[in-house]
């Protein structure tokens, strides 16, 4: 079972092979093979003496190379050892992930996502796919299935006494209690692939007029676009940032989050859980009683500052102010691309190169936002900077 001990032997374990005593048999069994040779050309060994010696030396060394991989993996074993409440409550975890894993798309979302609050839409935040599932578990082999959350620079493995935190190759173990799991619903504009589970509460154009009709001027580019119902989990593990995801099916994310003890009530399952103050419980009563034509310059509002967000970034990657015009901006990027190109860097250490490449890609999106902006006849063309 996994105790203090155990724990503290798969986090001091090996990493990795030590070539040291192979490359010590290796030799010696060269020195050894070349001896056993001359000797049989003056007729002193038999030949299948040279076999021998090269048979024992590759034997050895493969022994030696099993050891040494067997200390680099910790077994656990838990059958019979289980008893029934622990047993109880692992299968129900399992159950948990297992019904998080079937929803159609799960995403891990950045710290700094912007989630809507009652009664609002938000543009689909800055989220990468998670990994949800049976998932290797670094340096450990358990004779129980162990699920897993990947959420980018940290996983969570849940064992049957607990969950063990996996960050920068080493363990720390977090009892289930001690585990923190809230659950909410938010509306989402859904502009990528639509999860089969999703749930759809309306749909709207991508450009609007205000009643919530398509704006003629874009009869080429606009499209409707969904507005889906998702879950949000929040994972508070202690000393580490909270794990965000977002969920397309939100009733198994409301099961998995009722495991670990959270109140998950209709209200909040059905995305109509009021704020905890009074001006968001007014926002969310005018929302329910706007007409279509609020509603449409609700999400016109919300294009606005989603698009001046993006511009403010892209302010950021080629470092112009605020106001900057075309030619301004357009010398900055070409300024910043010379810097970075990767003829410029080829013979620069590792890092700079990695460094520059992920620069050229920040001011390459920078600047194509900004050459959108200006093509897009809605704005204010070149001011847009």
């Amino acid at each position: 079972m996994l105790t203090n001990r155990t724990l503290a032997r798969i986090n001091n374990r090996p990493r990795k092979v030590n070539r040291l005593p192979l490359l010590a048999v290796g030799g010696g069994t060269l020195v050894l093979a070349v001896l056993a040779a001359l000797l049989y050309v003056f007729e002193f060994l038999p030949s299948y003496a040279v076999l021998a010696v090269i048979g024992g030396g590759a034997l050895l060394a493969f022994v030696l190379y099993g050891t040494q991989k067997a200390k680099m993996t910790i077994s656990i074993s838990y059958k019979g050892n289980l008893d029934e409440e622990v047993a109880s409550q692992f299968s129900s975890v399992r159950e948990a992930l297992e019904g998080l894993a079937s929803s159609g798309k799960i995403w891990r979302l950045a710290s700094s996502a912007r989630l809507p609050k009652a009664g609002e839409v938000a543009p689909s935040p800055e989220r990468k796919p998670a990994r949800i599932g049976l998932l290797p578990t670094p340096g450990i082999k358990s004779d129980v299935p162990i699920w897993g959350i990947d959420a980018g620079d940290e996983s969570i493995f849940f064992f049957p006494e607990g969950a063990l935190i996996y960050v920068d190759d080493r363990y720390d173990a977090l009892p289930y209690k001690s585990l923190k799991v809230a659950f909410s619903s938010g509306r989402f504009f859904e502009e990528e692939d639509l999860p089969h589970d999703a749930t759809v509460v309306e749909r709207t154009w991508r450009f609007s007029r205000p009643d919530g009709s398509p704006d003629p001027r874009y009869k080429k580019d606009n499209v409707e676009i969904p507005v889906v119902l998702y879950g949000l989990l929040e994972i508070s593990i202690p000393s580490l940032p909270k794990v965000r995801l977002e969920v397309s099916d939100r009733h198994t994310a409301a099961s998995f989050a009722r495991t670990f003890g959270a109140e998950v009530s209709t209200e909040e399952l059905n995305g109509e859980k009021a704020g905890h103050g009074e001006e968001d419980r007014r926002a969310e009563k005018d929302f329910r009683h706007s007409s279509s034509k609020e509603r449409a310059e609700e999400r016109r509002s919300a294009e606005i500052l989603e698009r001046e967000a993006r511009i403010a970034t892209a302010r950021t990657a080629l470092g112009v102010p605020k106001g900057a015009g075309a030619e301004e901006i357009s010398a900055a990027y070409r300024k910043l691309a010379r810097t970075h190109h990767p003829d410029k860097v080829a013979n620069l250490e590792p890092e700079v190169r990695e460094y520059s490449e992920r620069r050229m890609k920040e001011i390459n999106a920078a600047y194509a936002e900004f050459k959108r902006q200006w093509n897009d006849p809605t704005t204010e063309g070149a001011r847009v900077g």
